[in-house]
Formats: C-alpha cells, sequence, structure tokens
C-alpha cells in the first residue's frame, strides 16, 4: 500500500508542477498562494532538491523497490535506495511545518516514504 500511495502522491505532484491540482489534494491554503493554481507549491525551489523534481525522484524509488521486491534483491540494498527518500520527507515535512502550509499531496508522499522504510527495516532485520 505504501508503494501504491507514494507512486500516486508523486505523479499527482508532477502533473501538479505542470497544471492546476483541485484544491481538494492540496489544501485550501495551499491554492490560496498564486491566482488559485494548486501547483505553486509544486514549483519552488524544495519541490526540486536534486536537479530534477522530487516527484520524479519519488516515481523511481517506487518502481526500483517494486521491481526490487518481485525480484527478490537484498533487503539491505531496498532500505539503502529508500534512506534519502526518507531523509528528502523529513526536510521537506519540516518545511511545511515550518511555513505551515498544508499539502495533502505532500503529505501522503512523506507517510508513504516512512512506512516504506519502516516496512523495508523490518523485513531486513527478518532476513538477517
Amino acid at each position: 500500500m505504501a508503494l501504491v500511495l507514494g507512486a500516486v502522491s508523486a505523479a499527482a505532484a508532477l502533473y501538479g508542477r505542470y497544471r492546476v491540482l483541485p484544491a481538494w489534494l492540496t489544501g485550501p491554503a495551499v491554492c490560496r498562494l498564486e491566482a488559485g493554481g494548486c501547483q505553486v507549491l509544486f514549483r519552488t525551489r524544495q519541490a526540486a532538491l536534486v536537479w530534477l523534481p522530487n516527484a520524479v525522484w519519488g516515481l523511481c524509488l517506487y518502481a526500483a523497490v517494486a521491481a526490487g521486491l518481485v525480484l527478490a534483491w537484498p533487503p539491505w540494498l531496498l532500505v539503502a535506495g529508500a534512506s534519502p527518500a526518507l531523509a528528502m520527507s523529513v526536510y521537506l515535512a519540516v518545511h511545511l511545518l515550518r511555513n505551515r502550509l498544508e499539502c495533502r499531496i505532500c503529505w501522503a508522499g512523506h507517510v508513504a516514504n516512512a512506512t516504506l522504510f519502516t516496512a523495508l527495516v523490518t523485513r531486513a532485520l527478518a532476513w538477517c
């Protein structure tokens, strides 16, 4: 479920970078930021921390983890891949809280990253 939630959130965030999202996906306070355009949050500097939009990295991560689970990659490798995503989620969550921004898509992605990381660590510990 965390993979699905994360992938849907990342896809919505990527869409929101280029198009207007409905308010129920982001939150009314975000939608008031710029001419009713909820995508404004996905166009900030924080929305592309490492060259590409964060949503692209998220989609790559979820695809890689799904492939790793299907192909039975070592659990520690999956944890290593999910670790930067969790770190980025923590950084971005702090940014949202400090700036009092409500973004349902963002929070769904952060919860998905934390859940996925926890599940992968649990799996890696059981594998040992």
